[in-house]
């Protein structure tokens, strides 16, 4: 029907496209709504997968019989609990980083299937490994250098009204793992002898008090040692203790998941491969694919929610409000966001596996990369300037795998 008359020029635009769409679908799962709501990963899945089986009717449209087969339900079972970890990696660890983890990992999977599996045709073997590696080492490359500015503080004493007191300065360098750049200012009175003596000596007056602004941040700051707690306190909030034998930080529990949707969530297509074979190829598989990626999210809420049953002694009522909230009224746009721009992605994804195989069509997707990264130097400035040239460096060798894994491609 649709890819009746088209060429492999037609797959190389889609998958340009499909680039684009799934570079750019996570920039609404980190808007400052989602954010502040802190909502749950599966709950923006949720949403991802509602407008995926809203928007796959439009197939029709082109032509496409309305057909189902059950290796859809398998891509849903890979690809909406990777979507699930995908979505918590961008939150945690940023969205440059997320995206460049599992880029690299689906561009390995998809090669040892495409190639080693599948046995499709390229003009050299050896010319395809060289150019998967060559992608890979681009795609590691901007990863590392996705490291957000950093903020290290810088104390000295201030004195001021015959008070001596410590003022903490926050200011950007490159190490840190938080993007936020803001600078904070936290001051605190030092307690004991620090009274200036003239003052002591005249009429033993009492130094002035302090601005209210060192008060009100003062009330912050109750013990002694908090000066030199805070950023061991930051550090106690983004940590995540497994099993209370490993802690992780939350970033690092990001990229864990971002590795995991790679492994996982990046072999979401593979099922096509054997659909096709059963006629389900090309845009015809996108229904079949997006109702088996709802049934597979209706049914992880049912298990969450026997869950929450479990944990609570069987009370019904309480399990079901235990279940994180939809927030449809605040989120219902950044959510409907995303799930459209992973949609369409996802929709010229296909197309792009089906024309030029799992091998060279879904490795040459992954320059999503570069579309996240953009957002992340641009948008989220997620990346501290010194980092810049690095990354845009790593950039120009994961393009010239991705040319060069286009010109391996054989029919």
């Amino acid at each position: 029907m649709i890819l009746d008359k088209c060429t492999d020029a037609c797959g190389y635009v889609a998958a340009a496209l499909a680039a684009i769409c799934l570079g750019s679908f996570g920039v609404p799962a980190k808007s400052k709504v989602v954010t502040r709501l802190d909502a749950d990963p599966m709950v923006i899945q949720t949403y991802k997968s509602t407008m995926a089986f809203l928007t796959c009717w439009l197939v029709v449209l082109s032509g496409e019989p309305i057909k189902f087969t059950s290796w859809g339900v398998v891509s849903g079972i890979f690809w909406v609990p990777g979507g699930i970890a995908g979505i918590y990696a961008i939150r945690n660890a940023g969205l440059a980083i997320a995206v460049g983890t599992w880029s690299s990992i689906v561009v390995l999977t998809s090669f040892f299937w495409g190639i080693g599996v599948f046995e499709e045709h390229v003009h050299s073997e050896l010319g395809a490994c060289g150019a998967c590696l060559t992608l890979v080492v681009g795609l590691v490359g901007m990863s590392r250098y996705s490291k957000p500015p950093n903020r290290i503080i810088e104390v000295k004493e201030v004195d001021k009204d015959g008070a001596v007191y410590k003022e903490i300065n926050r200011v950007s360098s490159s190490n840190d793992m938080d993007a936020d750049i803001s600078k904070r200012t936290l001051s605190r009175k030092e307690s004991g002898g620090n009274i200036d003596a003239a003052n002591a000596d005249k009429n033993e007056r009492k130094p002035p008090s302090p601005p209210r602004a060192f008060l009100e941040i003062e009330a912050f700051l109750e013990d002694d040692n908090a000066d030199n707690d805070v950023e061991s306190q930051e550090k106690i909030q983004k940590s995540i203790s497994i099993l209370g034998q490993v802690t992780v930080t939350k970033r690092q529990m990001g990229i864990i998941a971002a590795m995991f949707n790679g492994l996982w969530g990046g072999t979401n297509l593979i099922p096509l491969h054997y659909a096709s074979r059963e006629g389900f190829g090309g845009p015809m598989y996108v229904i079949s694919f997006a109702c088996g990626s709802m049934l597979v999210t209706i049914a992880l809420w049912v298990i969450r929610f026997l869950y929450e049953l479990y944990r609570l002694d069987g009370a019904a009522l309480k399990a079901f409000h235990a279940l994180p909230p939809l927030y449809i009224r605040q989120m219902w746009i950044p959510g409907s966001l995303s799930g459209i721009l992973w949609s369409a992605g996802n929709f010229m994804c296909i197309i792009a596996v089906t024309l030029l195989g799992q091998g060279v069509g879904y490795s040459f997707t992954q320059a999503s990369m570069l579309i996240s990264g953009l957002w992340g130097i641009f948008y989220f400035h997620e990346i501290g300037e010194d980092m810049i040239n690095r990354w845009l460096a790593s950039a120009v060798v994961a393009l010239c795998g991705i040319l060069w894994l286009s010109y391996e491609h054989a029919k």
